[in-house]
This record gives C-alpha cells, structure tokens and sequence, in this order.
C-alpha cells in the first residue's frame, strides 16, 4: 500500500475526519517542506491515491476514503469505518449495531 494512504488518513484525522482537499494537500506539503511553494507533483499524487482509496474509486463497502458532499467536490472525508478504526486505536468496531433478542 501506498504510504500517502496513511498520511492523508492521519492528515484527515487531524482535521476533524473530514476538510477541503486543499487543506489536507498543504498538510502533506507541510510535512514535507516546511513551506514553500506547492510541489504539483504532490498535489496531483495526492489526488489519485485519494481517488485510488475512495468509494468513487474502489465502490466497495472497505473503502478508507469518500467525498462527503458527492463525487466532482472537493470535501475529502474518512469512511465512518476508518475514522472509528483510526480513533480506537486500530481496534475494529462493528459498523452497524448488532440486533438484540
């Protein structure tokens, strides 16, 4: 897998689980530079790893990543699965609640 999967995940997380793709690229660019000008190599990477691991690209129910407000916006999300799994500290939870008899 791609380390980038991981550094946009983390970058998200910081953000709340969800920000401007804009936004999660200058974390990226961040801590990789310490400022400067925007490297477009990065941004364009940034983008299909994105795509790559989103339900836009993948369609599959595993998917890390999604577009919160739909496909061709910006807004860059963690999948409730990956966020939950992230902030426990890689411990899996079910996605949906169980049925109680």
């Amino acid at each position: 897998m791609d380390p980038m999967v991981g550094e946009i995940a983390e970058a998200l997380l910081r953000l709340g689980g969800s920000a401007h793709r804009d936004q999660v690229i200058a974390c990226l660019w961040a801590n990789r530079s310490g400022g400067g000008p925007m490297d477009l190599k990065l941004r364009a990477r940034a983008v299909a790893v994105f795509d790559a691991h989103s339900r836009a690209g993948l369609g599959g129910p595993r998917s890390l990543f999604r577009r919160p407000f739909g496909p061709g916006l910006n807004r860059w999300a963690l999948t409730p699965d990956a966020e939950a799994f992230l902030r426990t500290g890689g411990v899996a939870r079910p996605s949906k609640p169980e049925a109680r008899i």
